[in-house]
């Protein structure tokens, strides 16, 4: 009866580990909602496009997103810590130890679209425009004049967008000037 209750436990503690590898539980951090950073190496290089082993599978990366956030282009032995959108898509990558610094803006879309190369926000410092790289951000279903955040990587760009705020005072919360 021992024997056989010890082959449960160890039956759920090996299922349950093999839970935790396959999830990544323990080898990635949260950064901001719906994003989590993964480290990883370069372990192939060709032409432009990178690959980036990483804990849940091989990570594609691109050597003109290096040279947008001003790095040396990414060579095999590399160490790399790549930000990761809710569907594990790469949004950026860093050398391991030089992660990027974001800021939250959050103010009344003025204006965003699909054939548009940025976005306008109305804030509470005044009109902000920002540029948008990703077609994700471009294509989602958010209406002009909503209160949204977005997400500004440290070269301005927008790397998220979503409805809300971030903790911060939206439009909404500006003093009322008399007219």
């Amino acid at each position: 009866m021992n024997r056989k209750m010890n082959l449960h436990i160890i039956a759920v503690a090996v299922v349950m580990g093999m839970f935790f590898m396959m999830t990544g539980v323990g080898q990635a951090d949260t950064v901001s909602e719906g994003h989590r950073t993964v480290n990883g190496v370069v372990t192939t290089v060709k032409g432009d496009l990178v690959t980036v082993k990483a804990p849940g599978g091989n990570q594609p990366l691109s050597q003109k997103n290096a040279r947008q956030h001003g790095h040396a282009e990414w060579q095999v032995g590399d160490e790399v810590t790549i930000l990761l959108d809710i569907n594990n898509v790469p949004i950026e990558a860093h050398p391991k130890g030089d992660e990027g610094h974001h800021h939250f803006h959050t103010g009344k879309l003025v204006y965003m679209g699909k054939t548009k190369k940025e976005i306008k926000l109305e804030t509470i410092d005044g009109e902000k425009v920002f540029p948008i790289n990703r077609l994700e951000i471009k294509t989602k279903p958010i209406e002009e004049g909503e209160i949204v955040t977005v997400e500004v990587n440290e070269g301005g760009t927008v790397i998220d967008l979503r409805r809300g705020s971030h903790g911060e005072k939206s439009i909404n919360a500006m003093p009322k000037t008399p007219q």
